[in-house]
């Protein structure tokens, strides 16, 4: 039978015995010595793998328990017709793999469970040694294959190592062992069954003989192989005539070619040049990187350097912290003990304060009573002597005429009343004209202010449409520019974390940005229902959120953010059928086309879209909201973007906005239109700009009007005030009455006697005065002593408070310089750990020049030139070769059109040579008589033929053990003895090979050795009164022999 081949080199072991069998070989045909001295025996050899150690039954045929333990070389299983001796034979073929049809004992495998059992084993165990091993790692020295198999029909394969431990339960590692150790259970001359044996014995037909001898030799495979081969060899010899004839022109052809090719050796040594000169251009690159790290690590160097400096100075600032915080520490407890001193001055201080303000008070009582007392004298000696000199003027104008004084006191007072009459009027006149420029004024200022207020509407529109404009034209190529111009590096940074694993779960958003309209004629409603959301992040948890939060951070510091929605992330739209609007218009969850679930459910979660209705007309929007709103349905829009809500009240808001910015479906229409928009309000700003222009020269020339005018005001407003005045005193003088002096005098005497009475008063109040004074001198003396004891203890804290100030600011100042040089300590710091990277990475970007340099050329080429100057030279050489390609022809061309002709030439030379030399194998007859007749044969002489034949096949065969079951059969002694002297003699010369022969004999007459091992079957137990039958279709168990 063909062997099985499993891919993975399981048969490697099997080549090497087969290359070891074909060298003895060769060595037995060049040596007439006897056998047993060729060189590649030795007679102490065993085999290695493939032998059978061990083979035990349990419930099998007619045993419940039997185990046999073979030798490596030679096995006797002798017993009595009926002790179960073939029984061991199928089992070794069962227990390998083989079926039950294999072995002419039965058909299926449930016949072979002894009468009355449920289950059946065999266990066979194989040596497994040396460099041949099968996973000697996991099996060991022994593979142990067990075959379970049950009433049901159920079969298991179990491959343990020799410690017993679970290898495998695959019936594809069974056919790598027994195609790693060469066995085939199935090739009768490696397992020759009683009925395979009888079978052949009792056949008359030559031609069974022959499909034996084919099944065991597998010449039928090459029977065919060699009927394709003459159909090939038909086919090759046209093949050889075609190929024969185009031989000349291919050899002149290849001459042509090949006298150009030598032309071409010195292009190709300018292409050697080039390629070295690239070579060496790779490590000038390498080079070039090493210069410029040689700057960087004399930098880091010199850094490094200045490091214990910086570290000086920051130890030694920190140092001076502490010693001016002692300083100050000690100034500190110098102010407390003054202080405390100062404390227990303050009672005295304090009473003799007291004493000093009590005198003064009385003192100052006295002073002013003096004071009063002469005032009180000045003044009736100043009254008595005015009354005198009215006296004395009274007697002087006694005869004065006061009519003509009158009269003209009257005109004077008449001209004046008729001027102020005329300045009254023209203050009103021209505080009316004040008025008039007062009312221009604030009705242009508040012109100016609703022009301005418009103004500043319009330039906010106007920077929008601009801002709308960059993100529409940035959204042409990018869509999600339209949320924001860092929209698309967010995205980005997006990506690069969850490549690295550090999203849980990739977060979906901006949300607008994440699904599409199904009509775009309710853009507006959508982006109006959704807002803010449609700039939203999601996220599954709030680590992706802290995660995503960074990256907005470096992205947009300054902007606003769009805020982050933390929810599950779930792979199904949440089921909505329940609460979903029940109207013939369509909900935002339908208008929306979204594929992400993520995204409709943060929809539904966050808007409840399920439950927002889209309306068309207004009027009908209205209609529907307010007097019957559809089922789950308390929200609409129309397609202008207005808001509608039905319950608890219906309420109607209008949109702000009259088209959609996010959710747009032609950018360029939007772009256009906004353009426009831009130049209609440019031009209403400049009108703007315009008006208020004028407006300003106009509140400027109102407002001088009016100060001048208020100017003029206060002109008049003076001079009618200098007019009332004068008016005034003109007529607050009075006619004289007639001179009476009598009154004058009788003053005059009063006074006398007063000023009399007060000048005693005074002296007695000045007396009193003095005394107070004293008492008061004693008290400021005594206040004075205490005060200078104060003084002293002040001037003593006073220092110390100014040291202490100084020490504090000594601290400030110190605690700067530390600062100072621990910033700076930080920063020399970050600057050298900065350069550490720049050469940790310089160093790798010239370890990735040098692994690219190996790459080109792997031997390093020391060079001076730089990679310009090489690349520049490779240019011009590069030029030559061209233009001796275009003056001889494309070099590679020319070689390519030889290599390929001179192959082609070869090839079909050598191939017609190999076909030429191809020979027809036949097989020939040898000299000599025919075959006999089998037919003329005995039967002894047929189990001896039977014998030599099987012995010449063994010869031709590479199984690890052979195996005949009672081979002889119908033998006399004879025959019997020869067959068994030839079969050991075959065994002594194959050591390497077990063998396991089965017989009824006895075999006490053979010379046992220590190689050589018999087992004895139990006699069978011939008691039992009636035959037991197997079912029908298998056969029984025992066997007539």
């Amino acid at each position: 039978m063909s062997k099985r081949h499993h891919p993975g080199g399981q048969g490697s072991g099997v080549v090497k015995k087969r290359l070891k069998e074909r060298h003895r070989d060769q060595d037995e045909s060049d040596d007439d010595i006897n056998q047993s001295q060729r060189p590649d025996f030795s007679l102490n050899q065993e085999a290695d793998v493939g032998i059978i150690e061990k083979v035990s039954l349990k419930n099998f045929m007619c045993h419940s328990r039997l185990e046999v333990n073979f030798g490596p070389h030679v096995n006797f299983i002798v017993g009595r017709n009926g002790s179960g001796k073939s029984a061991v034979v199928t089992a070794l073929v069962v227990g390998l793999g083989g079926k039950a049809s294999v072995t002419s004992r039965g058909s299926t495998i449930k016949g072979f469970i002894k009468t009355g059992k449920q289950t059946g084993e065999v266990e066979v165990r194989l040596r497994n040694r040396g460099l041949d091993a099968y996973k000697p790692h996991m099996y060991g020295d022994t593979i142990i294959v067990q075959r379970k198999f049950t009433r049901d029909g159920v079969s298991k394969y179990v491959l343990r190592s020799k410690k017993g431990n679970l290898v495998s339960d695959k019936r594809d590692e069974l056919n790598h062992i027994l195609d790693q150790f060469n066995i085939q259970v199935d090739n009768p001359v490696a397992i020759l069954n009683q009925e395979t044996s009888r079978n052949f014995l009792n056949s008359k037909s030559p031609k069974d003989k022959y499909m034996f001898f084919l099944k065991a030799t597998q010449l039928e495979q090459m029977r065919i192989d060699y009927s394709a081969a003459n159909e090939q060899k038909a086919i090759t010899m046209e093949i050889i005539s075609q190929k024969e004839k185009t031989l000349p022109s291919l050899e002149r052809e290849v001459l042509e070619w090949e006298q150009k090719f030598k032309a071409l050796d010195a292009l190709e040594e300018l292409r050697d040049k080039v390629k070295k000169l690239k070579h060496e251009m790779a490590w000038a690159f390498v080079c070039e990187k090493e210069k410029g790290l040689d700057p960087l690590v004399k930098k880091l160097q010199q850094e490094d350097n200045r490091m214990p400096k910086f570290v000086s100075k920051a130890e030694e600032a920190k140092k001076k912290v502490e010693e001016t915080t002692e300083k100050h520490k000690h100034i500190e407890e110098q102010i407390r003990v003054v202080t405390e001193e100062l404390k227990a001055l303050e009672p005295l201080i304090s009473e003799a304060k007291q004493e000093v303000k009590k005198n003064k008070e009385k003192t100052k009582k006295a002073e002013m009573d003096v004071r009063k007392a002469e005032k009180e004298v000045r003044t009736a000696t100043r009254d008595r002597n005015q009354v005198l000199e009215r006296i004395k003027e009274l007697k002087q104008s006694a005869q004065h005429d006061y009519e003509k004084d009158r009269l003209e006191r009257e005109e004077k007072i008449s001209a004046l009343e008729e001027r102020l009459q005329s300045l009254d009027a023209q203050q009103k006149v021209t505080q009316h004209q004040q008025e008039q420029f007062h009312s221009a004024v604030s009705k242009y200022k508040t012109d100016l202010y609703n022009l301005r207020r418009d103004e500043q509407g319009m330039q906010q529109n106007i920077n929008q449409i601009k801002t709308q404009l960059q993100t529409l034209n940035a959204a042409k190529g990018n869509r999600l520019k339209r949320f924001g111009a860092y929209i698309p590096n967010v995205l980005k940074k997006i990506d690069e974390f969850t490549q690295k694993g550090l999203f849980h779960k990739k977060p979906k958003g901006p949300i607008g940005a994440c699904f599409q309209l199904k009509n775009p004629q309710f853009a507006l409603a959508v982006e109006t229902c959704l807002r803010s959301l449609l700039y939203s992040f999601c996220c599954t948890d709030y680590h992706d959120e802290k995660v995503l939060q960074e990256i907005f951070e470096k992205t947009n510091k300054d902007g606003p953010r769009p805020a982050i929605i933390v929810s599950k992330f779930h792979d199904r739209i949440h089921d909505v059928s329940r609460f979903k609007a029940r109207s013939k218009h369509p909900t935002v969850l339908d208008m929306i086309d979204v594929d992400d679930p993520v995204v409709a459910n943060i929809l539904i979660d966050q808007r409840g879209i399920e439950s927002v209705i889209l309306i068309g007309d207004n009027k009908e929007a209205r209609k529907l909201m307010q007097h019957s709103p559809p089922q789950n349905c308390r929200e609409a829009f129309t397609k202008a973007g207005d808001q509608l809500f039905s319950s608890p009240t219906f309420r109607y808001y209008s949109s702000n906005s009259d088209k959609a910015n996010l959710l747009m479906a032609n950018v360029e229409d939007e772009i256009v239109n906004l353009q426009n928009d831009l130049r209609n309000m440019e031009k209403e700003y400049e009108a703007l700009q315009q008006s208020s222009h004028k407006l300003n020269e106009e509140i400027r020339k109102n407002s001088l009007e009016e100060k001048r005018c208020e100017t003029q005001i206060m002109k008049i407003g003076d001079a009618m005030m200098k007019l009332g005045c004068e008016i005034s005193d003109l007529k607050s003088v009075e006619d004289p009455a007639p001179i009476d002096v009598t009154t004058l005098e009788e003053e005059v005497e009063h006074y006398t006697e007063q000023i009399t009475t007060l000048e005693e008063r005074t002296g007695s109040t000045k007396e009193m005065y003095m005394r107070y004074k004293a008492e008061l001198d004693q008290s400021e003396v005594a206040f004075k002593q205490v005060e200078e004891r104060l003084k002293a203890k002040t001037d003593i804290a006073e220092p110390l408070e100014e040291e202490e100030g100084h020490t504090r600011n000594e601290i400030e100042l110190a605690k700067s310089h530390r600062k100072h040089y621990e910033s700076k300590l930080k920063d020399h710091q970050k600057l050298v750990n900065d350069l550490k990277k720049k050469v940790e990475e310089f160093k790798e970007e010239i370890e990735s020049d040098i692994l690219k340099a190996t790459q080109i050329c792997a031997e390093r080429i020391k060079t001076r030139r730089t990679a310009q100057n090489l690349e520049s030279e490779i240019n011009q050489i590069h030029k030559r070769i061209k233009a001796e390609e275009k003056s001889r022809g494309n070099p590679e061309e020319i070689t390519r059109k030889y290599h390929e002709t001179q192959e082609v030439f070869k090839k079909i030379r050598v191939e017609v040579n190999h076909l030429c030399k191809f020979l027809e194998v036949q097989p020939t007859k040898s000299a000599g008589d025919g075959p006999k007749d089998l037919k003329s044969l005995s039967g002894g002489e047929r189990s001896f033929s039977t014998v030599c034949f099987i012995l010449a096949l063994w010869d031709a065969m590479e199984s690890p053990f052979r195996c005949l079951d009672e081979f002889d059969v119908f033998m006399d002694m004879v025959n019997r003895r020869i067959s068994m002297d030839m079969m050991m003699e075959v065994a002594k010369v194959q050591t390497g090979r077990q063998f396991i022969f089965l017989t009824p004999q006895d075999m006490s007459q053979l010379n046992i050795c220590k190689n050589f091992r018999i087992f004895r079957m139990p006699d069978p137990d011939r008691g039992q009164a009636t035959l037991p039958f197997r079912p029908e279709g298998e056969e029984e168990e025992t066997n007539q022999e």
